[in-house]
């Protein structure tokens, strides 16, 4: 449903992939070396992965091998995205004989291995360079899977579903695209000094409503909402039941259609939004994930958007991981009299021959705003198609 709501799947063996990264150019004798720990999901769905502080390994040549130990920070429970990854850093500190070709194996949290070279003396120039790995000429000395980690793998991850839809009634077609970036890493000096500070993310969605039979198919309106969001996750229980908290965002976000002139709409609002399952989290279950806003600013020319849109926002979502899901989003307005509902039903698609990690999709929409140029205006409309987030 969310991207923060599935943080209390847990993951197996089969769904993560862990790998060790070493410096790439050779490093000098007797110093520390930096180890870094790469945790990659394969799966459909966000995982929780347990981070060790200390990783025990073992230093091995053909000739000689050493039991080493890897120091890191404290152990956290982190959540990695599907198709993202995770990065820890380690330091290891080299045995003073250590030289030549180095194999570093461990068997925990999962069987890795990397290879490095010890350089056969320690030149004078290198000798205030306290931990190798880190090089002076940039990105192009870093690993390469270390580079995709910096850029991609660890920082972006989804947000709200992504779909492509289509129906009968016009405008036609709607789809969406939603995605957020994390600002700051667990092991920088924010983020290491300020653990609430890695929670910072930028997002952005877009929502189009587009009249593809229409002569030239031009796009009815589009929804640009960039966003500042503060995203916390966590998987505690609440007694008694099978109730899990799920973690909470606060968010800073502008919606606007950018145009101009009588039909240019705009609305900033600070939301607030918890996320509560309820049931077997690989199992059936129900997601609750309300959402509060107050809107903050000019409403420029959608003064009485509150009459329509109200205060805040309820989501409701029941299914079974990879199985379908039926959610509900409602609205109402200021003085109960206006609002809207939509529902989404998913269904995995599977193939033998393909394996397209989709879902189908049929969307009913009915009430005021589907579109923010028709925001005090009623419609009702069913469109199916295809998403790949939901």
């Amino acid at each position: 449903m969310l991207g923060f709501l599935a943080a209390a799947i847990v993951a197996s063996a089969q769904e993560t992939v862990v790998s060790l990264l070493a410096p790439t150019e050779a490093v000098q004798p007797a110093r520390e070396v930096r180890i870094s720990l790469l945790v990659a999901n394969l799966s459909p769905t966000t995982v929780a992965y347990e981070l060790p502080g200390v990783l025990a390994a073992r230093l091995v040549t053909e000739r000689q091998s050493w039991p080493v130990e890897l120091q890191g920070s404290v152990v956290e429970r982190a959540q990695i995205a599907a198709g993202g990854a995770v990065r820890r850093d380690f330091i290891l500190r080299l045995p003073p004989d250590a030289r030549g070709r180095l194999v570093l194996e461990i068997e925990q949290p999962a069987p890795a291995r990397c290879v490095f070279d010890v350089a056969a003396s320690s030149p004078s120039a290198l000798a205030s360079t306290p931990v190798a790995g880190l090089s002076a000429k940039g990105s192009f000395a870093q690993p390469v899977m270390a580079q995709i980690e910096r850029t991609v793998a660890d920082r972006f991850s989804t947000h709200e579903p992504i779909y492509f839809i289509y129906g009968p009634d016009a405008p036609g077609a709607k789809f969406q695209f939603s995605f957020k970036y994390r600002l700051l890493s667990d092991s920088g000096v924010l983020g290491a000094g300020v653990p609430a500070l890695r929670g910072l993310h930028l997002a952005y969605t877009q929502r189009s409503l587009w009249d593809i039979r229409a002569k030239s198919s031009p796009f009815f309106d589009t929804s640009y909402m960039p966003e500042l969001i503060g995203e916390w996750q966590t998987a505690r229980s609440l007694n008694p039941g099978p109730v899990q908290w799920l973690g909470q965002q606060l968010s800073l976000q502008h919606e606007s259609n950018g145009r101009a002139g009588p039909t240019s709409r705009s609305v900033n609002v600070v939301y607030f939004r918890p996320g509560v399952i309820i049931g077997d989290v690989d199992g059936w279950n129900l997601i609750l994930s309300p959402k509060f806003f107050v809107y903050v600013g000019d409403l420029g020319n959608n003064p009485d958007i509150s009459k329509y849109r109200g205060y805040g926002e309820f989501r409701a979502a029941f299914g079974k991981n990879e199985r379908f899901e039926l959610s509900f989003t409602g609205r109402l307005g200021e003085h109960f009299d206006k609002g809207s509902m939509q529902l989404d039903l998913t269904l995995p698609l599977r193939s033998r021959l393909i394996d397209f990690a989709s879902y189908f999709m049929v969307q009913y929409f009915d009430g005021y705003g589907e579109s923010l140029l028709l925001y005090n205006q009623h419609s009702s409309t069913v469109r199916a198609g295809f998403s790949l987030v939901r």
